[in-house]
């Protein structure tokens, strides 16, 4: 039965009142409180004050009343003012501060998720910060909506499908954004349409681009196929571009899924080389791989390091590693210089087969991979000699089932867990710190800079009981 929402009775407020911001929320609006309302400050950072009009509830009953700010009476000094792409704050939730200042918020965020675990962590939280000496984000999704007659391209808005052009974009290679941007004028000078969900009307929904500082790819998603002439404008400016893999998808059904159904290659090549610690991966249209290489590469580093540690002293007999949701094998490949053997899980068909191509093409001999959903395989895996463990999962996480299977591990085992999203942080954790784990260090790593998202990993080794 449904808890019965506590309903806030209505007040009135017809002059604007002072607010001080006392948090920001994952969308970056400043949250402030007066009465028995929560008030929702676009733009306001935490510490700031500010004079403002509160607006109704969002919803009649609720304690939660967005406001228009009139004026600033105090500013934070974390704020920074950025012109461009970044104030576009619809898009990134951080864009208002200071690159330090979000990275300050993103160790609390952690703080707080561990807090909700029943985690007292006393360590400051290290946030590995992006470079901006080259892209931070080597694959990019732009979508395509009709504005006023013509098709523009770029970012969905937080919460919804309402596109946000984007004709330049700093954090990615510069090609992204003028390819795009001809693309369009191409669609407009054929009067091509953007897909309309509602009507289901419209030819084109998506565009994936994918720059491995070898070689680029880009995929076009579309509700129906194209005429020839079409298809063949749109393989002419790929050509343009330098593109190698090139590829229309037949999206013909009504999943969220950016690519999803028939793939037709129109390239030269139907995958590209990305080379990453040491190893050299195929990337192809549905191929999961991280956005920001350098990032990437120091997260790889620090799980795999981690897990390293489990063997310092056991050289000499057989030592075995899991890789869970191992994608395309990026983390197994490099376990496997460490550990006697290493076992990929993934529950992707296509990532496995890439996968053992993967591992093949880098002559690594000493991995396997399976195929299953690890929570119905986790059991049998558990039952084996592992020392130790990587745990890659999507934002969902791996859940209590799973982190408790994980337990049944013998002492000593050391798990390098990494979260994309702190819901399932707070609550894999808890799970497996309550049933004989303890954590050794918990690192962030700002994969997205100037978003609220950030990408955590927590080290963790099973206790003896």
């Amino acid at each position: 039965m449904s808890r019965k929402q506590k309903q806030i009775p209505f007040k009135e407020y017809d002059s604007p009142v002072e607010l001080t911001a006392v948090k920001i929320d994952e969308h970056g609006v400043g949250i402030a409180y007066i009465d028995s309302y929560e008030i929702y400050l676009d733009n306001v950072l935490d510490g700031e004050t500010v004079k403002a009009k509160i607006l109704p509830p969002f919803a009649n009953g609720s304690k939660r009343r967005p406001a228009t700010v009139l004026e600033y009476i105090s500013k934070s000094s974390d704020r920074e003012e950025h012109e461009g792409e970044l104030s576009n704050l619809s898009v990134y939730a951080f864009g208002a501060m200071k690159y330090e200042a979000t990275l300050r918020r993103k160790a609390q965020m952690i703080k707080d998720a561990l807090k909700d675990a029943d985690i007292d962590y006393k360590e400051d939280i290290k946030i590995v910060p992006s470079s901006f000496d080259e892209p931070c984000r080597y694959k990019s999704i732009r979508y395509f909506a009709n504005l006023s007659g013509r098709i523009i391209q770029g970012f969905y808005k937080p919460r919804s499908h309402q596109v946000e052009e984007v004709r330049e974009c700093q954090f990615e290679p510069e090609w992204f954004s003028k390819f795009s941007c001809e693309l369009c004028d191409l669609f407009n000078s054929y009067n091509i349409l953007a897909y309309d969900e509602a009507r289901k009307s419209g030819l084109v929904r998506s565009l994936t681009l994918r720059d491995t500082k070898v070689a680029r790819l880009c995929a076009l998603s579309v509700s129906r196929l194209p005429e020839q002439q079409i298809m063949d404008a749109y393989k002419t400016l790929c050509e343009k571009f330098h593109i190698e893999a090139i590829f229309v998808n037949l999206h013909d059904n009504d999943s969220n899924k950016v690519i999803d159904g028939k793939v037709i290659s129109l390239g030269q090549k139907q995958k590209i080389d990305l080379p990453l610690s040491g190893f050299n991966f195929k990337a192809d249209s549905r191929t999961f791989l991280q956005v920001n290489y350098p990032v990437a590469q120091k997260l790889y580093q620090c799980a795999v390091d981690y897990c390293k540690t489990a063997i310092k002293d056991s050289k000499s007999r057989e030592s075995n590693a899991l890789d869970l949701c191992c994608g395309v094998g990026t983390m197994t490949l490099q376990l496997s210089s460490h550990f006697s053997h290493v076992t990929g899980v993934e529950i992707v068909e296509e990532s496995i087969e890439a996968a053992k191509i993967n591992a093949q093409e880098n002559n690594v001999r000493n991995v396997s991979f399976i195929c299953s959903d690890i929570k119905k395989c986790i059991k049998d895996l558990t039952n084996k000699n592992v020392d130790a463990l990587i745990c890659d999962p999507s934002r969902v996480g791996i859940g209590e089932d799973a982190s408790l299977a994980l337990c049944s591990l013998k002492p000593g085992v050391k798990l390098s867990y990494i979260f994309c999203s702190l819901k399932a942080l707070s609550r894999d954790i808890k799970t497996l710190c309550k049933n004989g784990y303890a954590i050794e260090k918990v690192i962030g790593f700002d994969m997205f800079p100037y978003t609220s998202h950030v990408e955590t990993v927590v080290l963790l080794y099973r206790q003896n009981m």
